[in-house]
């Protein structure tokens, strides 16, 4: 019996990594951005946490002004919307991966907290809400008497 040797050609046609063939099937269907603006959604990650008495929140929103924020409240739920603009006569770009628009994050807040206590603060393009729980909820130590 004789042994065919042959090239496996799809080999020779896509990338070696899964990515590469992401990053080649992207270009494929969009192609670079040569016109105005793309007006895609973009995101702003989020961390959420629990520290001594409060819950906090951060969401990364880079390059965003404090007047292109809000924070609202409303029936138990926290709500940040950010938007972010491309300008009035926005470039036309040779490519572009920025996304620009709205974006909004809500949160569902527990019972513990006391939603009249919430601070929000943006600095070095990170949103830091913060929520106080209430004093009844936190744990307290109870001191044993001697009787």
């Amino acid at each position: 019996m004789t042994k065919s040797s042959h090239t496996n050609r799809l080999n020779q046609l896509l990338p070696a990594s899964l990515a590469e063939v992401d990053s080649v099937l992207n270009h494929l269907f969009t192609g670079p951005v040569t016109s105005a603006v793309t007006r895609a959604a973009w995101t702003a990650p989020a961390s959420l946490w629990e520290a001594n008495d409060r819950l906090h929140v951060a969401l990364d929103v880079p390059g965003i002004n404090q007047d292109a924020i809000e924070v609202t409240v409303e029936n138990g739920q926290l709500t940040v919307t950010v938007e972010r603009n491309a300008g009035e006569e926005p470039p036309t770009y040779l490519y572009n991966e920025r996304r620009f628009g709205k974006v909004t994050r809500s949160l569902d807040l527990p019972d513990t907290v006391d939603p009249e206590s919430i601070e929000a603060e943006l600095k070095n393009g990170v949103l830091h809400v913060s929520v106080a729980k209430r004093p009844e909820t936190q744990p307290r130590k109870i001191e044993v008497r001697v009787g």
